[in-house]
């Protein structure tokens, strides 16, 4: 097994397009690292730096504590899943899991146990004489990860695995390969454009937004404290709301936001008090929106804003176990999650209460979250 270490690593494309820019990242050895972020925040080419398909501009790249700058990808010792699969259409199922072995000129009768080894992890003994002509999505996926398993690497990398999958068989898949982890206890790497996907496997998550870090932590935390408003806004379906506005203190802070005005208690006190007449984001997620009507449940944890916010419905989206109320004030879109008994129109003007304990802020022009004291 091996733990991963880039540091300070940077590609540049054509000597102007900066794709990772002064990346560090320490990955544990054993760990499940999931790399997140928006089409083109660079999470790709730091798994294929990793993997030797790409040299970086600057910095160094460690595996095992050992530097592998100039070692070829078949000397790292890493396994790579792609998001195409990469089965050699011309070759059965056997032969694409025993290709790489039989490369190396292993034994036959080792080849033959890793090979029939792997399928049996991955429950795909039956596939082994096809062709990958015959198989489903689903199948040419396990194959492509039993060809990684075949050559017990020190560190599997897999890039956006299951974006080829449909929704119910992702989810299957996912369960399969945290199961894969757990069994070999292998360092993974895993890229995913997928918030959800990301939240739920990985023990440890760095967000990346145009080719730099936002913030390294545990799917909890990222959801419960993220960094700034990109991660804010980033993690989470649907995503954090927010609403830009500033803090005045008349008997107590106020947040205005045009017509809007939250009175606060004094908790936010200390929180907010560089930021009395300075612009601010308010971030609160749907669940903690209350519509009239709506506040059952509540628990003492829980502290409802004594003036209401005025909204429009936009429309509704009936999940079958709760609603999703799409909303606008004053050009602001609000989203709120609802029981799935919820009454309400488009068009329709409603109260809404904000959950006081539940509410995020963001300097308004570094965008940086602002810490309780």
């Amino acid at each position: 097994m091996a733990n991963v270490s880039l540091k300070n690593v940077t590609k540049v494309f054509d000597n102007k397009v900066i794709a990772v820019r002064c990346l560090s990242l320490e990955i544990r050895d054993r760990e499940f690292f999931v790399l997140v972020g928006p089409s083109g925040c660079g999470k790709s080419t730091i798994l294929r730096l990793i993997a030797g398909l790409d040299e970086p501009t600057e910095g160094d790249i460690y595996i095992d504590d050992i530097l592998v700058n100039d070692l070829s990808p078949r000397d790292r010792d890493v396994a790579m899943v792609f998001q195409n699969y990469a089965l050699y259409p011309h070759m059965k199922v056997y032969d694409n899991l025993s290709f790489s072995l039989r490369l190396r000129r292993h034994p036959k009768s080792l080849i033959d146990n890793k090979v029939k080894e792997a399928a049996g992890i991955l429950g795909i003994e039956g596939l082994l004489p096809r062709k990958p002509s015959e198989l489903s999505g689903g199948e040419s996926q396990r194959v492509a990860v039993g060809r990684a398993i075949v050559r017990a690497p020190k560190v599997f990398l897999f890039d956006e695995p299951l974006s080829n999958l449909d929704a119910k068989l992702r989810v299957q898949m996912r369960a399969e390969i945290q199961k894969l982890h757990r069994e070999l206890g292998t360092t993974m790497i895993y890229v995913t454009h997928d918030q959800i996907e990301a939240m739920t496997m990985g023990e440890r998550i760095v967000v990346l937004n145009e080719g730099e870090v936002q913030q390294i932590d545990t799917p909890l935390n990222l959801y419960y404290s993220p960094a700034n408003v990109f991660v804010a806004g980033f993690i989470g379906n649907p995503p954090m709301n927010f609403i830009r506005g500033s803090i005045t203190s008349d008997n107590g802070y106020v947040f205005v936001s045009n017509n809007t005005k939250i009175p606060l208690s004094s908790d936010f006190d200390e929180q907010l008090a560089e930021y009395r007449a300075k612009e601010v984001v308010l971030g609160v997620r749907p669940e903690d929106i209350y519509g009239e009507g709506t506040e059952r449940g509540l628990s003492s944890s829980q502290l409802l804003s004594k003036d209401p916010i005025e909204v429009t419905v936009d429309f509704l989206e009936l999940m079958g176990n709760e609603s999703l109320i799409y909303t606008k004030t004053e050009g602001t879109p609000l989203i709120m999650r609802a029981p799935a008994d919820v009454s309400c129109e488009r068009g329709q003007t409603i109260n809404v209460y904000l959950d006081l304990a539940k509410l995020h802020w963001f300097d308004g022009i570094t965008g940086k979250r602002i810490e309780k004291q």
